[in-house]
């Protein structure tokens, strides 16, 4: 994800140099000989008025430390979420951006993505009528590998690290966060994992919508890249899965990343029966992958330029807060056996920024 962030702002016309920070100093030079950045020690970057944004692509374990760290000392934040490990650093989170009055923004990149812009625009302009069901399924094979910091982190791990993601785009989509969540998780079949590689959740929300989220980390047939192969193709018939649709009262709106696709069909009442037509198909190629399914590059790139014209994040510290609340609900939820509420969690203060 570094190497991600690095080539984003690297070909930013807002930046002019590029730093890179490691802990161990033999990896933070070879690294930076890789990817052709200068490399800096923590002080000497926190020190440095003439570096004024930083990206956090570091484990999960870091991100609340150098964040704070970064904001207190004056600098716009960019972190990849997770926003903390437990609600309580969530809430640090948003009381470093409060205090300090800095930049903040948690690297939730789908908003960015065409794929998941479209639908927001279709469902906004009133194409399906009021969203009242959303479904998506998640299936993919195992890719962390043994030993790795992710299959060695314990808890609901992929909920925060992974799912977040796609919980983010329900609040989203419904244009507001859900009232509480159900959550259980089967026996593992990856004996490695600390943590859960499935998770099966229902959303309710306010307005009466039901959100759904079905993702299992195995089933998938093992991914050995190929360059002669074009990923997607052959994932789409391998048991892949990634998968969204949005039921509206007018109509539905279904996204399939393995398919290039978003499709938008049109409800009416006929004489006998509720009338569904396809009225419109999108599809892209291959090439704009990254721009239709996750823009990250556009993310960062758009983040820099935030920051040099001294404006605030798009999607806000407070709004990201809010899906965090929603994936620590869920992990409850699997503890205690029990629908949670999102209310049962303590709130962080200062969320007048939420902004769905």
């Amino acid at each position: 994800m570094g190497e991600t962030h690095v080539s984003a702002v690297k070909s930013s016309p807002y930046i002019d140099q590029v730093f890179g920070y490691e802990p161990e100093v033999g990896r933070r030079e070879e690294r930076c000989r890789e990817l052709g950045i200068t490399p800096i020690s923590l002080d000497s970057l926190l020190a440095r008025e003439d570096i004024p944004l930083v990206y956090i692509a570091s484990s999960n374990d870091t991100h609340i430390e150098l964040a704070t760290t970064a904001l207190g000392a004056g600098k716009a934040v960019m972190c990849e979420k997770p926003m903390g490990q437990t609600l309580e650093e969530a809430n640090v989170f948003i009381d470093a951006e409060r205090e300090t009055g800095g930049f903040l923004q948690i690297g939730f990149e789908l908003h960015y993505s065409r794929m998941y812009q479209l639908a927001k625009e279709w469902i906004d302009t009133g194409l399906i009528g009021t969203p009242v069901n959303i479904q998506c399924r998640y299936y993919c094979c195992e890719f962390h590998g043994k030993g790795s910091w992710r299959s060695n982190s314990g808890g609901s791990f992929l909920i925060g690290e992974k799912l977040s993601h796609y919980l983010d785009l329900q609040r989203w989509w419904f244009g507001e966060s859900p009232q509480d969540v159900y959550s259980v998780a089967a026996p593992k079949v990856v004996p490695y994992f600390q943590h859960p590689d499935n998770h099966q959740m229902i959303l309710r929300f306010p307005g009466g919508g039901v959100g759904t989220l079905n993702f299992i980390m195995y089933i998938a047939e093992t991914h050995e890249h190929d360059p002669l192969t074009d990923t997607l193709e052959k994932q789409s018939d391998d048991g892949h899965f990634l998968q969204f649709h949005i039921c509206g009262t007018h109509g539905a709106i279904e996204g399939d990343v393995f398919k290039r696709r978003v499709r938008r069909w049109e409800f009416r009442e006929g004489e006998k029966l509720l009338i569904s037509r396809l009225a419109e198909t999108v599809s892209y190629p291959k090439e704009e992958d990254q721009l239709w399914i996750h823009n990250t590059h556009g993310q960062n790139q758009r983040i820099a330029e935030l920051v040099a014209r001294r404006l605030r994040p798009e999607v806000s510290a407070g709004d990201a807060y809010e899906t965090m609340k929603l994936c620590f609900a869920a992990e409850r939820s699997e503890q205690l056996g029990r629908i949670v509420r999102l209310d049962e969690l303590s709130c962080a203060p200062a969320l007048a920024e939420s902004s769905v």
